[in-house]
Parts: structure tokens; sequence; C-alpha cells
């Protein structure tokens, strides 16, 4: 009888630890679960409002909204990552430690292995805090036509890491945004179209002038849907060994003064011709300027 009086004493003691447990686990398992529901509502929440603002960004923009949208698109897309980061991290560490599991050594353990991982992957940080920044400040974007060092050409894609060029051979450039010093972006809000053309010094400068301005001021007549302003004859603009060198300049719309050059050479050797005007050296060039 003693015998089995002490088993049923272990025997009470083992229930009465097993509800304990249980009463625990149920309890550990409610908190777990309310800290994976608060943390998708939180998520959810900033995903919403982020969105608004980016929403409202776009639509209180009066210029280059295509080009606008597409930066806010990308800045709220890394904002909402980096939330979704933080607070996914914090929640598994908040579950661990539910779980009974010590969390501090992981804690130390992540800080050091950061700490590992950003000394091994300097210009990878580098690339991605440059390539934010050309995106906030909106130094270029997609579409534009721009020369980074030697290499110039077409942005067809750009991120965080890189920005991707295509030249006009056809040639893709992937250049890491960290590697970027110095760019010139010749398609941004408007642009310019240089034209020299030189002539002989014993040529009737007065009637190359007048040809000059009737075939630029028909060109802007024509072409007014890319040409934003008058032609502009700044005059002589050098005079060396070859002849006379006069400069014109058009204001164009991004990306159109090659169109327009092209153009205007055309038109300015067709009429040279027809009045019999020789062309030692004919160069022309297109830049562009911010607003």
């Amino acid at each position: 009888m003693k015998n089995f009086a002490e088993l049923l004493n272990i025997n009470a003691i083992n229930s009465l630890i097993m509800k304990l447990s249980d009463v625990l686990t149920v309890k550990a398992f409610t908190k777990i679960a309310l800290i994976i529901i608060f943390s998708i509502i939180f998520v959810r929440v900033i995903v919403f409002f982020t969105n608004k603002i980016r929403k409202l960004i776009v639509k209180s923009s009066l210029v280059n909204d295509e080009r606008v949208a597409l930066r806010a698109k990308t800045i709220t897309g890394i904002i909402n990552s980096l939330i979704i980061a933080f607070i996914s991290t914090i929640s598994v560490i908040l579950i661990l430690g539910e779980l009974g599991i010590n969390v501090a050594p992981i804690i130390a353990g992540a800080g050091v292995l950061g700490l590992a991982i950003s000394f091994g992957a300097q210009n990878l940080v580098k690339d991605v805090i440059t390539g934010f920044f050309i995106l906030l400040e909106d130094q270029y974007g997609v579409g534009d036509i721009i020369k980074i060092d030697s290499h110039a050409g077409t942005v067809e894609s750009m991120n965080m890491r890189t920005t991707i060029l295509r030249d006009i051979e056809g040639n893709v450039h992937i250049i890491p945004n960290g590697e970027i010093k110095q760019v010139i972006v010749m398609t941004k809000h408007w642009s310019r179209a240089l034209i020299d053309i030189q002539v002989f010094y014993k040529q009737d400068l007065q009637k190359i002038f007048s040809i000059i301005n009737e075939e630029a001021n028909k060109l802007f007549t024509d072409r007014s849907d890319i040409i934003i302003e008058s032609p502009e004859i700044l005059g002589i603009d050098s005079i060396d060994s070859n002849g006379v060198t006069i400069r014109i300049i058009m204001k164009t719309k991004p990306a159109e003064q090659w169109t327009v050059s092209r153009e205007f050479r055309k038109r300015v050797i067709e009429r040279f011709n027809e009045a019999g005007i020789d062309l030692p050296f004919f160069h022309s060039l297109g830049y562009a300027q911010s607003a």
C-alpha cells in the first residue's frame, strides 16, 4: 500500500507538472501568435502609408510625371523592404525568447557576423549607398543618355547596386554605382544642339549668314515639336588656318539635339551647294543643360 501511495503521489506530481507545462505552452504560443499578428499588421500599416505618400508625391508633381513615379516607386520599395527586414528580425528574436531560447548569444553573434560581412562587402555597401543617393537626388534615370568616364549610352536600367548603359553600337556596360565619380547627363530637362560651320575666308559672309539664318528659322518652324526656342546664331566663333567658324545653337527637347543637328547640316549643305559656297570643314556636336 505504501508503494502504491508513493506511486500515486508521483503520478500526482507528474500530472501537476504536465498541467503547468500545458499552461505555459499555451501562454507561450499565444504570445508568439500575437507577435506574428502584430508584426503583420504593423508592416501592412507602414506599407499602406508609404504607398499613400508615393501616390501623393506623383499627383503633386507638375513635370516629368513618369520619372517622378519611377523614383517614388523605387524609394518606397527600398523603405518598405528595410522596414520588413527590421520588423521580421525583431519578431524572430521575440519568438525565440518566448520559446525559452537565450537570445543574447544570438544577438552578439549576429553583431559579430554583421561586422565581418560589412568589412568583406565594403564595395557592395558603397554601391548601395551611392545608388540610393542617385535615385533620391534624381541625378539621372532610365531613358537618359549619359556619359560615365569613357562609357556613354542610354540608361536601360538601374538599381541600388548598378547602372546599366547601352551604347550606340548596342554594347551593354554594367557599372557599379560605387565607381561612379562624375556623370554627364545629356538629356536632363532639355538639350542643346551646338553646330559649327566652317567656310573659306574669301566668300560672301553676309550671304552665308543670310542662308544660315533662313534655314535655321525654317527648321524651327518645321520641327517646332522638338525645337523649343528660336535658333540663335552666335556669329564667328573662331578663325584658323582652315577658315572662319560660324556657331549656331538650338535648344531642343531632351535627346533631340542630334536629330536637329543632322537635319540642319543637311539643309545648309543643300543651300550652300545651290549657292556655290564651298565648305572646308563642317562640324557639329550636341550637349545638354539642366534647367
